[in-house]
């Protein structure tokens, strides 16, 4: 009996470690992908706002809890037509008033000006960093728009 006791903790024990990695190295997945889609928003000449909103809806999986709205009528379509209404807003204090979660509070994306962007969210006790690059051609298409 004893035996199966201590066998049964080690192995629960070892599943969660391997859960906690699973949601981790997604994490790390999403952090990589959301650090390309502020590079290309960069590359086409977005401003750092825009870029903080790609990033965050890019990471909207890895998010956590979602602070606002609250109602357990929101459903998921209507979360996807909010993402489009979220990127469409033009300050903070609008975008706010559209989505928030958890994780959102901890997200630094710094866009860079030379086509690399890094992306860096903090959970609990670890911190995921992505980095990307995109070379910087918006000039190329928009130089002879005034």
């Amino acid at each position: 009996m004893l035996e199966t006791v201590l066998a049964v903790l080690v192995v629960t024990f070892l599943f969660l470690m391997l859960f906690n990695l699973s949601h981790i190295l997604t994490g790390k997945i999403l952090v990589e992908h959301a650090a390309m889609r502020v590079a290309r928003a960069r590359a086409v000449g977005f401003n750092d706002f825009m870029c903080l909103k790609t990033a965050r809806v890019a990471l909207i999986p890895v998010s956590g809890r979602r602070l606002w709205p609250e109602d357990d009528k929101f459903t998921s379509g209507n979360e996807l037509a909010r993402v489009r209404t979220y990127l469409e807003s033009p300050d903070a204090a609008r975008a706010n008033g559209l989505l928030d979660y958890e994780n959102w509070k901890t997200l630094s994306v710094d866009a860079g000006d030379g086509g690399q962007s890094v992306v860096t969210i903090k959970t609990g006790w670890f911190k995921v960093e992505g980095k990307a690059g995109v070379e910087d051609g918006y000039s190329y298409y928009m130089g002879g728009v005034q």
